[in-house]
């Protein structure tokens, strides 16, 4: 389960570290590999390749012939699978991080299943434009799973 935020700086070779403690291998992540793909707001995911493949097998299943094909081209055109060198760094093509704005700083955001790679201001802009919307807080989540329990 990832979560928090971190700043990185990005080299001129498009290589940024990410915190080791992020990269630990457990049963259902193998975080040696990593595909990173365009993400829904301006910004990249990062999944480990055993995540990103059961995240290819629940699309393609859920759809039909013709929605999971072009679900796949879309998923996957721009998709690149980058190894974790020995300094915890990816390599992150310049096209990508054109896509996401990102130039010298980036900033990684742990969202449960993923990373997501962010320009800090298009990141605090996405936080700033989410600050209107209803989200639950974890007492009311824990209150309501009480309530289902007894």
């Amino acid at each position: 389960m990832f979560f928090g935020e971190y700043e990185r700086t990005v080299d001129y070779k498009g290589r940024l570290t990410i915190p080791a403690h992020l990269l630990e291998p457990t049963d259902s992540a193998d975080w040696s590999r990593v595909m990173v793909v365009k993400g829904d707001a301006s910004c990249l995911y990062v999944y480990d390749v055993k995540t990103w493949k059961v995240v290819l097998d629940e699309a393609y299943k859920s759809m039909d012939d013709d929605e999971s094909r072009l679900f796949m081209h879309r998923a996957l055109q721009d998709a690149q699978l980058s190894d974790v060198d020995n300094l915890k760094r990816i390599s992150v093509p310049m096209s990508l991080l054109s896509h996401a704005a990102i130039e010298k700083r980036t900033t990684i955001v742990g969202m449960f299943n993923r990373l997501e790679l962010w320009d800090p201001e298009r990141w605090q802009g996405y936080l700033d434009t989410m600050e209107e919307v209803p989200v639950p807080s974890i007492a009311d989540l824990s209150r309501a799973r009480i309530r289902e329990v007894s």
